[in-house]
């Protein structure tokens, strides 16, 4: 059974017991749906808790082979496990899983006397990505593409943790690096790391 049936089961248990929760990897994004429609879904509300970021040990050595360092911004803080970035919020559809993650903090990539920070993240659990605000740019763009393939989901009353999501750079992102930065070191693709979101969580009746 792939992960993403798996999710997709644990989440009809969550509605079934009105107690478990889940997290996604297989939604469709489809617009808004008609107020009767909401009035009648099942929520998963997520709140408090951290997405922990690991990053790449060979990302990281070649980033600071070349200069480039890379440190938590704001809320964030460094932790035994990684980058952690405290869960502001977050709203996910129990049965099609489709919904958004938001997050405080961020990181600040140095380098040549230049900084360029990103920041205050948001996971789009329906498009996989997650996207941040580039101060310098003034725009929120997407940065990381999440690879649920392998994830790890674990589930009690008032607790959802997913691990192992595998972080890539998105070409956007590594493109916007190497113009700021004059350089050809960032590619799309590039591995970032291993995210693993921990947050409490509750059952929402619409």
């Amino acid at each position: 059974m792939s992960v993403r049936s798996k999710l997709a089961l644990t989440a009809s248990a969550a509605v079934v017991a009105a107690a478990t929760l889940t997290a996604s990897g297989n939604a469709t994004a489809s617009g808004p749906a008609p107020t009767s429609a909401r009035a009648g879904a099942t929520y998963v509300v997520l709140k408090g808790g951290a997405t922990t970021l690991r990053l790449n040990p060979g990302t990281a050595k070649v980033l600071t082979d070349n200069g480039i360092s890379v440190a938590p911004a704001s809320e964030a803080r460094v932790r035994s496990t990684g980058i952690a970035f405290p869960i502001q919020g977050g709203l996910l559809n129990s049965k099609t899983l489709a919904g958004k993650v938001k997050h405080s903090g961020g990181l600040t990539f140095s380098a040549g006397g230049k900084d360029l920070t990103i920041r205050d993240f948001t996971i789009n659990t329906a498009k996989k990505t997650l996207s941040a605000y580039v101060d310098e740019a003034g725009a929120r763009i997407p940065v990381l593409n999440l690879n649920l393939a392998k994830a790890k989901v674990k589930v009690t009353k008032k607790h959802l943790t997913v691990s192992n999501v595998k972080a890539k750079l998105t070409s956007g992102a590594a493109s916007a690096l190497n113009s700021y930065y004059s350089t050809s070191l960032f590619k799309g693709g590039l591995k970032i790391g291993t995210a693993t979101m921990s947050a409490s969580s509750k059952i929402l009746r619409g």
